[in-house]
């Protein structure tokens, strides 16, 4: 009796096996997408500089900051973070990231604002790597 019961389960496992096997991967969602493009506005500082960089597919040097911005900890970024004090001499930055399938994600701050390290490490890259696009001081 217990070998019948060994092989049934065994026979069972098998079929299960062979289902999962015929499943699709995990979805697109558990997936990380691809970031094409990363855009960092940078404006004031005590010159009252206007600068935007750009690191994309052809940016040597630009694949960390496109892996950091395709990360699920960037990805939950908030839209905004902002110091109690917005005074004063500091550099506000707008980080704008497309990703494959046209969604976008845009996330301000300010120089000095608590905020979670992924969001500055990607800032900080796009501003040694990225491609300076336009500077008005």
């Amino acid at each position: 009796m217990r070998r019948a019961v060994t092989r049934r389960g065994l026979a069972a496992l098998a079929a299960l096996a062979g289902i999962a096997a015929l499943a699709p991967e995990a979805p697109a969602a558990a997936m990380p997408v691809p970031a094409d493009a990363i855009v960092l506005d940078r404006t004031g500082g005590f010159a009252g500089s206007r600068d935007s960089f750009l690191v994309d597919g052809s940016t040597v040097g630009g694949q960390r900051a496109r892996r950091l911005a395709a990360g699920p900890g960037f990805r939950r970024l908030r839209g905004s973070y902002q110091p109690a004090d917005t005074c004063c001499d500091r550099y506000a930055y707008r980080l704008t990231v497309t990703y494959r399938g046209g969604y976008r994600k845009t996330i301000s701050t300010i120089q000095g604002a608590t905020a979670p390290r992924v969001l500055w490490q990607v800032i900080a890259e796009v501003e040694r790597v990225g491609v300076r696009t336009s500077r008005t001081a």
